[in-house]
């Protein structure tokens, strides 16, 4: 399929449906050439309210469920780099033992040939030229790409592959941080850096779901992670993290005022879980007060859009 630069002009609005007559049919630009206009807006929100879903307890677990007996294409498998692979949260081992069938993609030649080696079936493919030597392995009925949107540049590449190579009734989960998660904003506030430095971008639920109706797909489903503290590991495991410095930092540095080290979560696990708690009570319920979107972790599930 063809990828075009989609601007808000009447010109290249027309291109675009007339190269990509399947994502024009249910597109914004359809109704309005105006991204403004609060009737398109107004669409936009109804597809958002369709999509949200109850805070999901654990990420792993609702990838797990979702692949269990299907056949899976796992996008960006090696997760950085080979030493994850020994963690019990790598979440490719997680895919490959509950799906019927597995495969897992991505660039990074060392980290496929470990796989390899280890007995995993994976590709060394950068999918921002299309599906490749995936095609013929298809449709599949799950694509995963877990923690990976926020670091490619083409963001068009997950939801050109899900259009080409998903089953009917498939599922393209993506997972990536919570651009609203309230330690995250009180970070961004402050002006702290801290997160990981190959981090591009934020993916916000309304942004996924224009990326969906580019290429003829829907937000389907959207929700955070419950609010919680990460498992505590073996002292050993945080030294060898540490010296290969792979680990998930929780500090960060202060880009304002005097030069100083930054907590970034720490302190703020507590109060977000307890915020998250208190936003299901009745008296917050009734004054209106909602926090649903507080968890660390972004889950989304695009499909194809119904035909009709």
């Amino acid at each position: 399929m063809a990828q075009i630069d989609l601007s808000h002009d009447r010109e290249s609005i027309t291109e675009f449906h007339r190269h990509d007559p399947i994502g024009a049919r249910n597109h914004w630009s359809v109704a309005s050439s105006d991204p403004n206009d609060m009737a398109v807006i107004g669409d936009r929100a109804r597809t958002l309210a369709a999509a949200w879903r109850s805070p999901v307890a654990d990420r792993v677990s609702f990838i797990t469920d979702r692949v269990a007996g299907k056949t899976v294409l796992d996008i960006g498998c090696v997760a950085h780099d080979t030493e994850r692979m020994t963690s019990g949260r790598w979440l490719h081992a997680h895919v490959a033992q509950a799906a019927k069938s597995c495969i897992g993609v991505d660039i990074l030649d060392t980290g496929v040939e470990a796989m390899r080696s280890a007995g995993y079936d994976a590709v060394v493919h950068d999918l921002s030229f299309g599906l490749g030597p995936l095609a013929e392995l298809g449709p599949f009925q799950v694509m995963v790409a877990g923690e990976l949107i926020e670091h490619v540049g083409n963001l068009d590449m997950l939801f050109a592959a899900a259009q080409e190579g998903l089953s009917a009734d498939g599922e393209l989960i993506i997972t990536t941080p919570n651009p609203y998660a309230p330690a995250r904003v009180r970070a961004g506030q402050r002006g702290d850096a801290w997160e990981n430095v190959d981090h591009i971008l934020y993916a916000f639920p309304s942004g996924v779901a224009e990326l969906a109706e580019r290429h003829g797909l829907v937000l389907a489903e959207a929700a955070t992670t419950t609010p919680q503290r990460r498992t505590s590991q073996s002292p050993l495991r945080w030294l060898k993290r540490t010296v290969a410095r792979s680990h998930w930092h929780r500090r960060g540095f202060a880009t304002t005022g005097a030069r100083a080290r930054a907590v970034v979560l720490d302190r703020t696990d507590a109060i977000d879980r307890l915020a998250h708690r208190a936003s299901g009570t009745a008296l917050m319920r009734r004054l209106g007060v909602r926090r649903q979107f507080v968890g660390e972790t972004f889950i989304y599930v695009v499909a194809r859009a119904p035909l009709d």
